[in-house]
């Protein structure tokens, strides 16, 4: 899309924010047309990146995911998991030397000749 039809269509979307219906219709109405006389797509004026398209002109399906911030974000949340695995193994070996240092207390007291 050119910077003059940016600009015009910036005009217009502000006018969206009115308190008449009408005025809010037309100006949508207006935007769609414009975003149409263009050749452009809303998905496409919207991405943070280029938008690619198919050999029929197409815009792709799920355009705004980011598959590489996806995936940052996927392997943040598998950090925090396994940590938090890792913590929870560490008590449970905790508990079970406790326990184990218990039962081996509970058998010197039953049989003081036995060493364990």
């Amino acid at each position: 899309m050119r910077q003059g039809d940016l600009v015009k269509l910036v005009r217009i979307l502000g006018m969206l924010g009115s308190d008449h219906a009408g005025e809010r219709a037309s100006a949508a109405l207006a935007a769609h047309r414009l975003v149409r006389a263009s050749g452009e797509s809303w998905a496409a004026l919207l991405s943070p990146y280029k938008v690619p398209r198919t050999p029929r002109g197409r815009v792709f399906v799920d355009i705004f995911h980011d598959p590489v911030r996806a995936a940052a974000s996927r392997m943040r949340q598998l950090r925090r998991e396994n940590e938090d695995l890792r913590n929870e193994v560490k008590r449970l070996r905790q508990w079970l030397d406790a326990r184990r240092a218990t039962a081996r207390r509970t058998a010197r007291l039953k049989d003081p000749g036995t060493v364990r």
